[in-house]
């Protein structure tokens, strides 16, 4: 009943990127897989494609690699400390929207904290949401401060079950606590990294509240993800056979990013 309860919507999806149809109902005519060739034909949409596995992997990087200094020191945390671990999950509990919000004022040039920030330093603060390029970080620092807490404690699950006896007899041989983490620990927890891995690249692929209410795509669509191009097609241009081809699209780079991420888990697996 649950398989078929998540297979419909999909299903439904599939069928209906192969008519032509109207927002607002009328007649729809079977035109097969010609929604997807305009899309590829589509200039607009290709540079989705690419601007959208650039946000992926920027988020990625900086994601996984927060994950993992966040997920050990609050492996050491202790005591009082331990609170820490529940307010890890606060940025995942906060709206999309509200996010966006948040690190709108942060990276405003005028009064924004990190601007400040930079000022402080001798740097002149930039126009974040004026320049492609920042828009793109920006964005992705935001999406990741979003996503980063279902990673940390993935991770943090992970190092919980290593058998301290490990570390204890890696410390006797003269490792230090890099190469303890580096050389023990992080292979230990090779499947939960490959867990948050496909997490972020889910989360990443499919993320709309973050991007649309901090740039809206902008500025000249350098934050126009597939998402983005998704929720444009459909609500403003009122496409619906092309937003549900780009929804079909948006699954099917979801799946091989998976497909990818396990492959390779599974041969670092065998490899050791």
């Amino acid at each position: 009943m649950v398989s078929v309860l998540l297979a419909f919507p999909v299903l439904y999806a599939m069928w209906g990127s192969l008519f032509d149809t109207e927002f607002l109902g009328g007649e729809q005519d079977f035109v097969g897989l010609q929604n997807y060739v305009d899309l590829f034909k589509d200039p607009d949409f290709r540079s989705s494609i690419t601007r959208s596995l650039v946000f992926v992997t920027g988020c990625l990087v900086l994601g996984i690699s927060l994950a993992l200094v966040f997920a050990f020191a609050l492996n050491k945390a202790a005591g009082f400390l331990r609170f820490l671990r529940g307010v890890t999950v606060v940025p995942y509990l906060v709206s999309g929207v509200a996010t966006a919000v948040m690190f709108r004022l942060l990276f405003n040039q005028e009064f924004g904290q990190v601007n400040r920030a930079l000022e402080f330093l001798g740097i002149d603060g930039p126009a974040w949401f004026s320049s492609p390029a920042l828009a793109m970080v920006a964005t992705i620092i935001a999406q990741t401060w979003s996503d980063l807490p279902l990673a940390v404690l993935v991770l943090l699950g992970g190092l919980q079950t290593i058998d301290p006896s490990l570390l204890d007899a890696a410390e006797v041989d003269g490792a230090s606590g890099w190469h303890r983490a580096w050389y023990v620990s992080i292979p230990l927890i090779a499947p939960q990294i490959a867990l948050a891995t496909v997490w972020f690249s889910y989360s990443t692929l499919t993320s709309l509240g973050v991007v649309l209410a901090l740039t809206g795509g902008g500025p000249v669509n350098a934050t126009r993800i597939l998402p983005v191009a998704l929720y444009e097609t459909a609500f403003l241009d009122l496409r619906t056979h092309a937003a549900l081809a780009i929804a079909i699209i948006i699954l099917a780079l979801n799946a091989l990013l998976t497909l990818v991420y396990v492959g390779i888990s599974r041969r670092y697996d065998l490899g050791n």
